[in-house]
């Protein structure tokens, strides 16, 4: 009987192990048969452990009475888990091919791997401390990915997404030692840790309400939230399309991840319904949606333009959960598998794109895409739905995440109307800078020149399958999302509401 401590740590220490152990000479002559062997053995592992595995605390390290490296696979770290065990692999095969062309690999593959194991012990923390740890070392495991082309371009962008991430952190560390000082256990506890009778006498409310909403914009720097975003849009579009794709698919929700463990089971979704910090978090989730929206609308830069898009979709992400509603949370465990799909199926497509360089266009715009879907019209195909699930058109995961927000914003009144309001504009505008794409890709107009157009040339089953699954899956979370959200009011809105 394999232990419980076991199945807890392993999917978070074995791809970890397995990505420095790239750093040493070569396993094998073919680097992809070891890191492919290693990433979907993680993903195994990891499906495994979501299932088999309880929620009993493990600890992995004590460092003192009160602090230790702790994890638990509650049921919101298994849901996530499985979620990034679903698509690293996918786009890790993508990536033995995109990356032939782009050395060095055997570095890339190394802090690639380590990140996937990295990521789930974000979701699998069982403490502040031990999220916070995994939270910077994320940070740190991907700046070689963003810089991998070691251009003066992608050392800028490393460098921004440096500075806003240690912003974030630093913010985030002094939230920190205030729960720490404040709460009666460091140990995440679904309503809260705090300890209200000592708060209550010190007169602290106002306090602790500030630290909640710095600590909270701190670790909303991953999730790319205003003012702290600047920095998506910049090393998105650095990194290579693979590092792009679970960038904004995937790593993006790790501050989401971390928010939603200070709201839920730190300071406790009680002590925030009704405040200034939850209207101020919704304001800047708002603000932050539209500002993405708009800025995607007007970037013409292909990648650029879906990583703006990225700042604008996680936001909902962070609107629906500060609903604190139980509406709120479907919308936002809908949102964070529809957009982690639909986003790396998107960016995917546009490294094919390209990859693939053909006669008379320059595919690095958005405006200069006409007639790409009669060369690549597998990949056009999968970017459509990926497009329309982000738009939020019916039967789509996106569709079905979107209704529940709007749903739970009902109950705010008329600054709920207000918020529903945003999600509409924003929709209308992500149908504008995505749509354009899709109608000019199939459909380029009697003025073009069909005799340009490259023979149909099947792509590397290693790209084409990956975008099968992903888009695929955008479909998926809508038609089954009656499952998904039976498994948030059975498993995670008992326990949190």
């Amino acid at each position: 009987m394999i232990s419980n401590t076991l199945l807890t740590l392993a999917p978070i220490l074995f791809p970890i192990i397995a990505g420095f152990a790239l750093f040493s000479r070569p396993i094998f002559e073919d680097r992809h048969i070891y890191v492919g062997v290693m990433t979907f053995a993680t993903s195994a592992i990891t499906f495994f452990a979501a299932f088999m595995t309880s929620e009993e605390l493990i600890t992995l390290w004590r460092i003192t009475d009160t602090l230790s490296i702790a994890f638990r696979l509650d049921y919101p770290a298994r849901a996530f888990s499985c979620l990034v065990a679903f698509v690293w692999p996918l786009v890790t095969i993508y990536a033995f091919e995109y990356l032939r062309r782009r050395p060095p690999v055997d570095r890339f593959y190394a802090f690639f791997l380590s990140t996937f194991g990295i990521l789930i012990g974000v979701a699998c923390a069982g403490n502040l401390l031990t999220l916070y740890l995994f939270y910077e070392l994320m940070t740190f495991m991907t700046l070689p990915l963003v810089m991998h082309s070691q251009k003066r371009e992608s050392i800028r962008a490393t460098i921004s997404y440096l500075l806003y991430s240690l912003t974030g952190a630093a913010m985030a560390l002094g939230g920190f030692f205030f729960f720490q000082v404040y709460g009666v256990s460091m140990e995440f506890t679904p309503g809260g840790v705090l300890d209200m009778a000592r708060i209550t006498a010190n007169k602290s409310e106002g306090m602790i309400l500030t630290v909640t909403f710095l600590t909270l914009v701190g670790f909303g720097a991953k999730a790319g939230i205003v003012p702290l975003h600047a920095w998506l849009p910049t090393a998105h579009p650095q990194a290579p399309t693979p590092a792009s794709a679970v960038l904004s698919g995937l790593i993006t929700k790790a501050g989401v991840i971390a928010m939603f463990r200070v709201v839920y089971y730190v300071v406790g979704d009680d002590f925030l319904r009704g405040t200034w910090v939850q209207t101020a978090l919704i304001c800047m989730a708002l603000l932050t949606i539209f500002t993405g929206s708009m800025m995607a609308y007007i970037e013409p830069h292909l990648k650029k333009r879906i990583a703006w898009s990225s700042v604008s979709q996680v936001s909902y992400v962070v609107f629906a959960m500060m609903l604190l509603t139980p509406d709120g949370i479907r919308g936002a465990v809908l949102q964070i598998a529809a957009h982690a799909m639909a986003k790396s199926c998107l960016f995917l497509s546009a490294g094919v794109v390209i990859y693939f360089t053909f006669q008379g266009a320059n595919y690095h715009y958005a405006d200069q895409l006409r007639g790409v879907g009669k060369e690549l019209p597998i990949t056009m195909t999968c970017f459509a739905l990926a497009s329309v699930s982000l738009i939020g058109l019916p039967v789509t995961g996106g569709f079905t995440a979107k209704w529940y927000m709007a749903a739970g914003a009902l109950g705010l009144g008329n600054f709920g109307l207000f918020g529903i309001v945003i999600l509409m504009v924003s929709a209308l505008l992500t149908a504008g800078y995505l749509l354009p794409i899709v109608t000019d890709a199939f459909f380029p107009g009697d003025d073009y020149d069909y005799s340009s157009v490259v023979p149909f040339k099947l792509l590397p089953l290693k790209m084409i399958i990956p975008l099968l699954l992903l888009s695929a899956g955008t479909i998926l979370t809508g038609i089954f999302g009656g499952s998904i959200i039976e498994f948030v009011n059975t498993r995670i809105i008992p326990v949190l509401l």
